[in-house]
């Protein structure tokens, strides 16, 4: 009896677990809030939730897959001391009512980088073509 209790306490907190991170990828309602995600999703290695914040086109897709494999490359010391480091958001321009450029610095690298966040069916997502293209420079 007890190791049946002990099973479906097991189950019930993977149940539990699941829907939380279903609860933290629809409860992302802004710009910021995705693009924060974003940030700390790459910066932990968490790449499938990175990719579920993706603008769905395919050209985005295929940026993403060639960073994760870069990533995955990353030797196991390195990926820590992303997993560990803060990041903080330098600047925060929203460009018009579907467009944000967020501007941010992780304690690691020490370098600004940014990221593009639009509004698409009501939903904030990445547009990771920026990340490579910058074609909106922030001033």
């Amino acid at each position: 009896m007890f190791r049946n209790l002990i099973a479906a306490l097991f189950v019930l907190i993977g149940i539990f677990s699941c829907n939380e991170k279903e609860k933290k990828v629809n409860s992302l309602n802004t710009a910021m809030d995705v693009g924060s995600a974003f940030i700390r999703n790459t910066l932990d290695g968490d790449l499938d939730a990175a990719g579920k914040l993706l603008l769905n086109d395919d050209e985005n897709q295929q940026l993403f897959d060639s960073y994760k494999v870069s990533f995955e490359r990353l030797p196991k010391e390195e990926k820590k001391h992303y997993k560990d480091a803060n990041y903080t958001i330098n600047k925060f321009l929203e460009v018009n009512d579907s467009t944000t450029i967020i501007n941010y610095s992780n304690d690691y690298m020490k370098k600004p980088m940014e990221i593009k966040v639009v509004r698409v069916n009501k939903e904030w997502k990445i547009d990771f073509k920026y990340t490579t293209s910058g074609n909106l420079p922030i001033n």
